[in-house]
């Protein structure tokens, strides 16, 4: 009886340290070449260029071009615009900070124009050094008037 204690302890030991091995993630077992080619993959991505997103291409598409002003707000990166086309629908626009006045567009008819115009792509005002191209609205004219906005 005093050997069975002692060699059934040894057994629990060995099956549970075999078991601890046997569970660790794969990401663990990597070897130094995949480490590598990983590395270089992410190393070897595009450069950024000044060419406008698929996304802000197909915005400029669906985007209307004549719509009634609900709120025009000055953010951090750009100035967000709620307008509600002539089919009722309500859309949430990016413009940029030139044309952000609320006091002259809230409730009006407008006629909206649109640009392709790199906006900071940071969390907050703040400098991060990195931005994207994004369809804003550039100029807007009040229809029945005949001064429109500066670009």
């Amino acid at each position: 009886m005093k050997k069975l204690i002692p060699i059934f302890s040894l057994a629990f030991s060995c099956i549970w340290l075999v078991s601890c091995a046997n569970s660790q993630p794969d990401t663990a077992k990597e070897t130094p070449a995949n480490t590598v080619e990983q590395t270089k993959t992410e190393t070897s991505s595009k450069p950024v260029t000044n060419t406008p997103t698929k996304k802000a291409e197909e915005e400029s598409t669906t985007q209307p071009k004549i719509a009634t002003v609900k709120e025009l707000v000055n953010g951090d990166l750009k100035c967000y615009a709620t307008v509600v086309d002539e089919k009722g629908t309500e859309h949430n626009l990016g413009a940029s900070f030139e044309v952000c006045e609320p006091e002259k567009f809230l409730n009006k008819k407008v006629s909206l124009s649109y640009g392709i115009e790199s906006v900071s792509d940071c969390e907050s005002a703040e400098p991060c050094g990195k931005s994207k191209k994004e369809s804003l609205i550039v100029k807007i004219d009040i229809l029945g008037e005949k001064s429109p906005t500066k670009n």
